[in-house]
């Protein structure tokens, strides 16, 4: 589906046809009242193929960036073309449901920015174009109208969709070092939230660390009709709060990985506490059972085996043993 929109700075012109984008184009150099161009933003939610047609004749892109626009799941990055770059970012796509993928954990959203054009293709809906396509609506006065302001915006929401998941995480890890460091040491831990969690971070540093090196290419772009050099402040500042996200990721990380050192740690003194008090045991069996091995030999001539007392003889002489041996292994703290 095409969704065809306008901005001239006073206000936005929303769903027009699309027949309409080849007109546009042509008059790319008309102006409005202020002397400003009008913004064209043409939106493609789950493209058919006509759909891919009518952007291939409009807008005649490269076949390598359309062939980009139309494989998914790829790493984010940024393609310079002859009067218009080429976008392929990533953006969150909730907790709704686990995953090991970063695919599967994000969406894919390619941004071709023209002079007077902003072209977004996307699979499914997504809340960062929702929320710019909002902003438009509401504030057309503050689009600036230039597509680099624009693109400003959109990339500003999707990294914004990555704070909230980034929050949930700061609780998550926050109940899992609770668990490990306030348990009993006797206690067995679970490391499976912890490993959970190691894993979704891995998910979003994928996402995040290639989206930080898209944000830096773009604030290198010398071409002023594309990104104006006043717009450069507000790209560093998107770029900003990429850097934070990657070394907050990075921040907790290392916290998982001292909270799993120290969970495999108390297990591990579990178990050799366990494994103490098991060969305690067993030390303890041996010596009495070695007296039971003795008197329990059938030879003929063993002088207890007719002492009237001989019986009790060796229950005592086991109880003795068996508490002595006891008692040093409490004494060494094995019990």
């Amino acid at each position: 589906m095409i969704s065809v929109d306008v901005c001239d700075g006073k206000r936005t012109r929303c769903d027009l046809p699309a027949a309409q984008i080849s007109a546009f184009l042509d008059n790319a150099t008309s102006k409005t009242e202020q002397g400003k161009s009008a913004v064209l933003w043409v939106d493609m939610s789950s493209p058919t193929e006509e759909d891919w047609k009518i952007l291939s004749n409009q807008f005649r892109f490269h076949p390598l960036a359309l062939e980009d626009a139309q494989n998914q799941n790829q790493r984010a990055k940024v393609d310079v073309y002859q009067g218009y770059i080429f976008l392929s970012i990533r953006a969150w796509a909730g907790d709704g449901h686990p995953t090991n993928d970063v695919n599967d954990a994000t969406h894919e959203i390619d941004i071709f920015l023209g002079p007077n054009y902003l072209v977004t293709v996307h699979n499914e809906g997504s809340e960062p174009i929702q929320e710019t396509r909002r902003r438009l609506e509401r504030n057309p006065e503050h689009m600036n109208n230039q597509p680099g302001f624009l693109l400003y915006v959109l990339l500003d929401a999707i990294v914004d969709e990555y704070f909230p998941a980034m929050d949930a995480l700061d609780v998550e890890i926050d109940k899992v070092e609770m668990a490990v460091y306030e348990t009993d040491t006797s206690a067995n831990i679970n490391l499976k939230p912890a490993l959970t969690l190691k894993k979704r971070l891995l998910l979003l540093r994928q996402a995040v660390s290639p989206l930080r090196d898209v944000l830096n290419q773009l604030l290198r772009t010398d071409d002023p009709s594309l990104i104006s050099p006043d717009l450069r402040v507000f790209y560093q500042d998107v770029y900003d709060h990429t850097l934070r996200l990657v070394e907050q990721i990075d921040l907790h990380r290392d916290i998982m990985g001292g909270v799993m050192d120290a969970a495999m740690a108390q297990n591990s003194n579990r178990l050799n506490q366990v494994m103490k008090t098991m060969t305690g045991i067993s030390t303890l069996l041996m010596t009495v059972t070695l007296i039971a091995g003795i008197y329990g030999m059938n030879f003929d001539f063993m002088p207890e085996l007719k002492w009237r007392y001989g019986y009790f003889f060796a229950l005592g002489s086991m109880v003795l043993v068996g508490s002595g041996v006891a008692w040093y292994f409490k004494r060494i703290k094995w019990f």
